[in-house]
C-alpha cells in the first residue's frame, strides 16, 4: 500500500482561501488557526510565528526585536549543531509515540554543543527522555539554562522561568535564541524549522 503525504504550497494558505477570510476585515483570530500549516507552506515569517507564540503582555517581549534582527534564516548553531541531531535520531529510530514536537524540541537543545551533547547522550532511551543520567557536575551557566528548558518541555519540573527568560544576565543572547526555537518546534512541530526571516523591501 501506498500512503501519499500532502504537503500544503503558499498559494494552498492564502488568507483569501480561509473559511474565516472576511475581505477588508482583520481576522477575528489574535493568532492564526492554521498557522502550522501555513509555516509548512512556507507563508510565515520566523517574525509572525514568535510573536504568534510570545503574549504581547510577556516580560520577554523587550528581547524579541534583536532576537528577529539577528536571525540567519536557520535554526542551527553550526553544521555540527545539525550533525548531532540527525545522528541522536538515526540511533534511536523513530517512535510515533517517542518522536513529538516536545521530543524533538528537546534534542535541538540537548545536541546544540558538544559540552552539553556528551553531558545529555545518556538521556535518550527507547521510551523518551530520562533526565536522571544527565551529568550536571560543573555545567556552565549557558548549558544549564538549555538543560532546564529541555526538562520544563517535557517533564512536569519547573524549566526556565520567564523572569529568568527575559534577564540577559540569567539567560544570554544565544541560550535564549536556541530556547524560543526550541518552544517553537515543541508548538508548531519540526515544520518550524524552515522558518525564514521577513524579506527586507530591497529583496521583493
Amino acid at each position: 500500500m501506498h500512503i501519499g503525504r500532502f504537503t500544503y504550497k503558499r498559494e494552498d494558505v492564502d488568507c483569501k482561501l480561509c473559511t474565516e477570510y472576511r475581505g477588508r476585515k482583520k481576522c477575528p483570530h489574535p493568532v492564526c488557526p492554521y498557522i502550522t500549516e501555513r509555516i509548512e507552506a512556507g507563508a510565515v515569517t520566523y517574525q509572525d510565528a514568535v510573536y504568534a507564540m510570545i503574549h504581547p503582555g510577556c516580560q520577554l517581549i523587550r528581547r524579541l526585536p534583536k532576537l528577529i534582527l539577528t536571525y540567519q534564516d536557520s535554526f542551527w548553531v553550526d553544521d555540527r549543531h545539525k550533525s548531532r541531531m540527525e545522528f541522536f535520531n538515526t540511533c534511536l529510530g523513530y517512535v510515533p509515540s517517542r518522536n513529538t514536537p516536545v521530543y524533538y524540541a528537546a534534542m535541538y537543545l540537548l545536541t546544540a554543543n558538544e559540552t552539553l551533547y556528551w553531558r545529555m547522550a545518556n538521556c535518550f532511551c527507547h521510551s523518551g527522555l530520562d533526565f536522571s543520567f544527565a551529568i550536571l557536575r560543573g555545567i556552565s551557566p549557558h548549558n544549564y539554562a538549555l538543560y532546564r528548558a529541555a526538562v520544563g518541555l517535557c517533564t512536569d519540573r519547573r524549566g526556565v522561568t520567564l523572569s529568568e527568560m527575559a534577564d540577559r544576565e540569567l539567560v544570554d543572547d544565544e541560550a535564549f535564541r536556541l530556547i524560543i526555537n526550541a518552544m517553537l518546534i515543541a508548538r508548531y512541530g519540526i515544520a518550524a524549522m524552515k522558518l525564514k526571516k521577513e524579506e527586507s523591501t530591497n529583496d521583493k
